[in-house]
């Protein structure tokens, strides 16, 4: 499953101390978008498929677990970009 992760805005916010991130995940000619939260107690990121008319439901299941997985990863590393 090559692609492209795209982190679109990583917001912190102070006042409760946590985290909130989208983007899209981009493979071949599918667009999926997410978004994500982290509280910052440790439980990590949780990260849910924005639901559209395409995208996610194109993907098999090991797919999207593969994409949710890649997406995550991005997020630890604070980067913008991310082949995967």
């Amino acid at each position: 499953m090559p692609g492209t992760v795209v982190v679109e805005s990583l917001y912190h916010r102070e006042q409760f101390d946590d985290w909130l991130g989208g983007g899209e995940l981009r493979v071949g000619s599918t667009t999926c978008r997410w978004s994500a939260y982290n509280s910052g107690y440790g439980f990590g990121w949780e990260i849910e498929p924005v639901a559209e008319e395409h995208g996610w439901s194109d993907l098999s299941e090991e797919e999207a677990d593969r994409a949710i997985a890649a997406i995550e990863r991005v997020l630890g590393t604070h980067r913008y970009a991310y082949s995967v």
